[in-house]
């Protein structure tokens, strides 16, 4: 590299500062005009601040550090439609040789999934480059009165979820209540995780789900003393397989719960299978760096090799712990028939998906 732009410079005030001016709604782009040699341009469809924007600024230096031929990675923010608007100009640009990549999460994939006529894109298609899976974990307060997963299962008084979006990756916990037979009233419209955890600690709603790093670090206290009840956790994907989270080990996963059950009425089924669905690209490969569909075969090999030097970097380990979540990336190369499959729902199961939150969520699906 001629010149190397470090983590910190990236993230630091004046970097967010000269990037102030390509945030919002930016129109849609019909052509790709590339920032300049040595220069990767990174759509990310969300505006600036929130998670993804963050993992985005975060992971992208350190790709750049290890290719000779790039200075850095240009990022433009192009948020609106929930994610849909900068990610329909992303692929209307079309570029497969690794000059422009995007920043996708769950909120964008699910929009595809649930076959939003604005959607223009497909992620069942599209090349992941880089991915980084995260676990969850639901939880109460005792003054909620639920002191275990079996006070969901079919309970007679109504209990209140507080969250973000219906259709966004509260979803994969709304599902998981249908699958218990849970009565449960969602509150949507809070602006992040701190405010829904406040919410339960206030008395605000009864249910709350917090992923792995927000639990370890905000939960887990409340568990150690007497203020949080654990109740299952959305576990880990290993070998195709969901498994417990080896951040949190002692949390049953949701699975084990509704296995555990015995029988299940035909609602009950439905919901798991969503539940299914929609917690592999929800959670398991819930950020990631993306490229169109087509996109050369040594850029996808390139981000392979990134991503396996980053997982054997112990300082990057350590300097990614929170940022990632205490997971390992994945890289794109190997996810991608896993992940292409993931988004193959069964019509019934999408049509009873889309019944619930339209129906029970009033969430607005065209």
């Amino acid at each position: 590299m001629s010149s190397v732009i470090s983590r910190r410079t990236i993230l630091g005030a004046g970097f967010l500062a000269g990037l102030g001016t390509m945030t919002g709604c930016a129109p849609e782009q019909t052509a790709y005009d590339p920032s300049g040699p040595g220069i990767v341009d990174v759509v990310i469809p969300y505006s600036t601040g929130g998670g993804t924007d963050t993992w985005g600024r975060f992971i992208t230096p350190y790709f750049a550090e290890r290719q000779k031929d790039v200075d850095r990675y240009q990022i433009e923010n192009v948020p609106g439609g929930e994610s849909i608007t900068g990610t329909n100009a992303y692929v209307k640009a079309g570029v497969t040789n690794g000059k422009q990549v995007m920043v996708a999460s769950a909120t964008t994939y699910f929009q595809s999934m649930l076959g939003q006529s604005t959607v223009q894109f497909d992620f069942a298609k599209m090349d992941p480059l880089a991915l980084n899976g995260s676990g969850a974990a639901v939880w109460t307060s005792p003054e909620s009165g639920i002191k275990s997963v079996d006070d969901l299962v079919n309970n007679p008084q109504e209990l209140r979820y507080g969250g973000m979006s219906a259709s966004g990756l509260d979803l994969v916990a709304l599902l998981a209540f249908e699958a218990l037979g849970s009565n449960i009233r969602g509150v949507f419209g809070m602006e992040g995780r701190g405010p829904t955890r406040l919410a339960v600690q206030r008395g605000e709603s009864d249910l709350d789900m917090q992923t792995t790093s927000s639990f370890l670090s905000q939960i887990q206290p409340l568990i150690d003393s007497g203020e949080a009840i654990p109740l299952f956790a959305i576990g880990a994907l290993e070998d195709g397989k969901v498994v417990r989270d080896p951040n949190l080990p002692d949390i049953p996963t949701f699975s084990e719960v509704y296995k555990s059950l015995g029988s299940h009425n035909e609602h009950q089924r439905l919901a798991y299978e969503a539940f299914q669905s929609f917690v592999v690209p929800g959670f398991f490969y819930q950020k990631g760096l993306w490229s169109n569909q087509g996109t050369d075969e040594d850029v996808i090999t390139t981000y392979d090799h990134l991503v396996s030097e980053l997982n054997s970097d112990e300082t990057f380990l350590e300097e990614a712990k929170d940022a990632l979540g205490g997971y390992q990336l994945v890289s794109g190369a190997d996810a991608r028939d896993a992940f292409h499959d993931a988004l193959q729902i069964d019509d019934d199961v999408l049509a009873y998906t889309k019944q619930i939150l339209e129906q029970k969520y009033d969430a607005v699906l065209n």
